[in-house]
């Protein structure tokens, strides 16, 4: 596909870590509960990566001053958890409407 090594393992990686959610949706969504169900962990396992793994991994990347700390655009985080906030929102409004 012509995509670099580094690439190619964060796609692999990305599509491994989301395999569990999947089948976790498909087996809840046959109970009477299981919409609510997947709604609710998977809006929780975004937020916790959106803050928790987020933070954890710049302040864990500073401690190491002689290696390649990780920087990050304060723009970037704000426009990723306001996109994230904003999805969040719609589909609770698309839940509530339909």
């Amino acid at each position: 596909m012509g995509l670099s090594e580094a690439m190619a393992g964060i796609t692999l990686l990305a599509l491994a870590n989301g395999a569990g959610d999947v089948v976790t949706a498909v087996v809840a969504s046959g109970g009477a509960d299981g919409v609510a169900y997947n709604i609710g962990a998977l809006f929780g396992a975004g937020l916790f990566v959106c803050s928790i793994v987020m933070s954890l991994t710049i302040m864990g990347s500073k401690e190491m001053k002689d290696k390649n700390p990780i920087i990050v655009d304060k723009n970037t985080i704000y426009r990723d958890l306001v996109y994230y906030i904003g999805v969040c929102l719609y589909v609770i409004a698309l839940g509530a409407w339909g």
